[in-house]
């Protein structure tokens, strides 16, 4: 590493970088999945709820759309929790084109799988989800930095 990259004003110039708030994404995603236990227990879900991931990318040349599932929760209640993991520095903003992007996905999810468990979508967000109608309409379950760190 060199000196410059530790000299005043280079990291707070490299925190407004687009590639550091990816970063920021990815480390929360690592220490979510560090704290799938926590996770549960915010969510109120049975310790037999299995956790993974879900991803699917079609086929060179087919016209279908490919998802990704950061983390979900196939429950032995005949349902599933699908968690959508954002890390943001101020409560998590749910817009119409997000949410479209979220139905998307669980559409995608749905079909792929053909499961006929019930879904509920929940959000693990580093400074929780601000409450507005799609907030309202659309998450069961919000999940902080603080919850997986309480004891």
């Amino acid at each position: 590493m060199q000196k410059e990259a530790l000299d005043d004003g280079n990291l707070q110039a490299l925190q407004l970088t687009p590639e550091w708030h990816s970063w920021l994404g990815y480390a929360f995603e690592a220490v979510c999945y560090k704290h799938l236990s926590k996770i549960r227990k915010a969510l109120k879900l049975s310790p037999t709820a299995i956790a993974s991931t879900w991803r699917y990318v079609p086929k060179k040349g087919n016209q279908q759309s490919g998802a990704q599932i950061d983390l979900l929760f196939d429950r032995t209640d005949g349902a599933i929790t699908i968690c959508e993991i954002k890390y943001a520095d101020e409560p998590f903003v749910l817009t119409k084109n997000y949410v479209e992007a979220l139905q998307r996905e669980i559409a995608v999810f749905k079909e792929q799988t053909q499961t006929k468990k019930q879904l509920f979508l929940s959000l693990i967000s580093a400074n929780g989800l601000k409450n507005n109608y799609y907030a309202e309409d659309l998450i069961t379950g919000v999940v902080m930095l603080e919850d997986l760190f309480a004891s």
